[in-house]
């Protein structure tokens, strides 16, 4: 496979305003939203042509070789006490096993991790450690209304080591040529909006656009719409790899 730095991340492909996001602030009202108790946009950022074409493919065909070993999504209630499969919640498939591109994607995503921390606000320290998951969405599949973190009293940090939480949270997307499935949007909602309710100036859609990776805080809720995917086949569905940037609970903000 090529060298994971022999193609810079292109920053001039960035997108995502930062829509007045305030890191340490609440839910402010907008000007212009519809929802009065609306807070800003969450900030994200797109970032286009993140792996080497060698290196994409190669992903991609450990995955459709992959086929038989994914099993159906599981989720994670509110506090994080639980891990269960809730097919009216998300239905998909997921692998944890990255096979060969393994240390490759984790040495560009961690190399990724300041133009991605600069894009979305975040501050510092730095998340030191990385979970992540092979996602496959075929006809039908999609994942409701979520956050990435435990919240609320008594809840358990979802860290990828003990004493660690999720801080931000990224999506990486591939797929066959051509491609053959439609839908499969990632949604992001407003601060403070009820997405079951939430009017059209009240969420940011995201394409999963091939080779991209999308950014954003772990604590924004989000879904992925239903994706559609005629021919049923394994090779035509919707494909990505779900990133989450971890640090201790402990560091200093």
């Amino acid at each position: 496979m090529a060298a994971a730095a022999s193609t810079p991340l292109q920053a001039s492909t960035i997108v995502g305003p930062v829509d007045g996001f305030q890191p340490e602030g609440g839910h402010l009202p907008v000007a212009g939203s519809s929802h009065p108790t609306a807070g800003p946009l969450p900030p994200w950022a797109q970032l286009h042509d993140f792996l080497p074409e060698p290196d994409r493919q190669a992903l991609l065909g450990y995955v459709i070789a992959s086929e038989d070993r994914f099993a159906p999504a599981a989720v994670i209630d509110g506090v994080g006490d639980s891990n269960r499969y809730d097919a009216s919640a998300r239905s998909a498939l997921t692998l944890r096993d990255l096979g060969p591109s393994g240390s490759l994607l984790r040495e560009r995503l961690l190399g990724a991790l300041p133009t991605l921390m600069e894009r979305t606000g975040a501050r510092p320290p730095e998340p030191r450690s990385l979970e992540l998951e092979l996602a496959a969405y075929g006809d039908g599949a999609y994942f409701s209304p979520h956050v990435d973190m435990a919240v609320g009293p008594g809840r358990k940090p979802l860290g990828a080591a003990p004493g660690e939480d999720r801080v931000l949270s990224a999506v990486y997307y591939f797929h066959s040529h051509p491609r053959r499935f439609s839908g499969g949007e990632l949604t992001l909602y407003r601060f403070g909006v009820e997405p079951r309710i939430a009017p059209p100036d009240s969420s940011i859609i995201i394409e999963p656009l091939d080779n991209s990776l999308a950014v954003f805080p772990s604590w924004v809720t989000h879904e992925v719409r239903p994706t559609s995917c005629p021919s049923g086949e394994f090779a035509d569905y919707r494909f990505s790899l779900n990133c989450w940037f971890c640090r201790t609970l402990s560091s200093p903000r």
